[in-house]
């Protein structure tokens, strides 16, 4: 408690003094004590205590109150009332500050500990809270993402920045009106806006649905109380235009490329970095007569003859090492029935490439 600094207000002086007594002997440090409002706001800026102490009743123009106010909305320091006023109309105006306590004179320490324990702790808890919150809208702001927190009727709670970039609206028109009004002006579908989602259920749902001509991730995760009821929904809608156009793209072409070697008279066989074969051209298994699955998914170094494994796995090192590089290779490999051929081509590595993405190792086989 030593480490916590109290402004006392105070405008008669012995009051003033028995109050620094009783909290310096409850363990406090009295950084002031200002007589009066126009004081007390100046050392509220100047030294930045962690809680103040006020009479109501001031020397001056300014009261207690409304010096309470100025200093609540410029510092955000907690108050405590501490005065011999306990009418309703002092109470009411009193209240309108949000203080952190009221204290009728004469107190006693013990009350006096309590008080000013209780408004240190729930002014943590409030500051606490408002770091969560900022933090909150911090992230719901940081993505392109249509972000928004519903209740089960479908009023919005909160939403932000990029859905009211969308709908032309500021963030705080949305709380309180329903998700069913973007539904009517066209910005949501009736899927993104929760409908025929089931009040019971507990787990997220997650789909991917085109409209107006744009393609849309949306998930829905249910919010639930201690009792185990689903209050809220919040809502994460993503534009996955893009990504489908590539997926489509890359499905495309990808049925283009393995037209082309399956076509081919070349062998094409496609490896991964530790020399497994991922894919192979009909071609190799008509050639060397192994059906697919005896091969595919294992080390091609399987079927080169022992003593050229090393010449192949310094050359698979060198491509691996050095992406987009070709290099002619010729190699022996062997058959079904243990023949050795002479294979010749070239090798290149196409990691990172959107179709293939792997070693590729195109070339033709002749009798040894």
């Amino acid at each position: 408690m030593g480490d916590v600094k109290i402004l006392v207000v105070e405008d008669e002086a012995v009051t003033g003094m028995d109050i620094r007594r009783s909290l310096t002997e409850l363990g406090y440090s009295v950084c002031a004590i200002a007589t009066t409002g126009e004081l007390a706001v100046r050392k509220a800026g100047e030294l930045h205590p962690d809680l103040i102490l006020m009479d109501i009743m001031l020397a001056g123009k300014m009261t207690g109150i409304e010096a309470a106010e100025i200093i609540k909305q410029q510092y955000h320091i907690p108050v405590v009332y501490l005065t011999a006023y306990s009418d309703d109309s002092f109470l009411t105006k009193a209240k309108l500050t949000e203080p952190f306590g009221y204290i009728l004179k004469p107190f006693r320490e013990l009350e006096l500990k309590t008080t000013i324990e209780m408004a240190l702790y729930k002014y943590a808890m409030e500051h606490a809270l408002r770091i969560s919150e900022e933090t909150t809208r911090v992230l719901l702001n940081a993505t392109e993402d249509y972000l928004f927190l519903i209740d089960t009727n479908g009023r919005f709670l909160a939403a932000n920045l990029a859905l009211a970039r969308k709908t032309g609206k500021n963030v705080q028109e949305f709380i309180g009106t329903n998700v069913s009004d973007l539904v009517e002006q066209g910005f949501l579908s009736p899927h993104m806006a929760v409908w025929n989602v089931n009040v019971t259920q507990k787990t997220p749902i997650h789909f991917e649905e085109e409209f107006k001509t744009v393609w849309f991730e949306t998930s829905i995760y249910p919010v639930v109380n201690l009792e185990g009821q689903v209050v809220l929904f919040a809502v994460s809608i993503r534009d996955v235009t893009r990504n489908k156009t590539i997926e489509e793209q890359s499905r495309q072409n990808e049925e283009f490329f393995r037209s082309l070697i399956e076509e081919t008279s070349d062998i094409i066989a496609i490896l991964n970095r530790d020399g497994t074969l991922r894919h192979e051209s009909p071609s190799m298994t008509k050639t060397l007569g192994y059906a697919p699955e005896q091969i595919v998914e294992k080390p091609l170094s399987d079927i080169i003859p022992e003593e050229d494994v090393p010449v192949f796995n310094r050359i698979l090192g060198e491509i691996i090492d050095n992406p987009g590089i070709v290099k002619p290779v010729r190699m022996r490999i062997r058959d079904r029935a243990g023949l050795a051929h002479i294979m010749e081509g070239i090798i290149s590595n196409l990691y990172g490439n959107p179709v293939i993405d792997g070693i590729v190792l195109n070339g033709w086989i002749r009798t040894e």
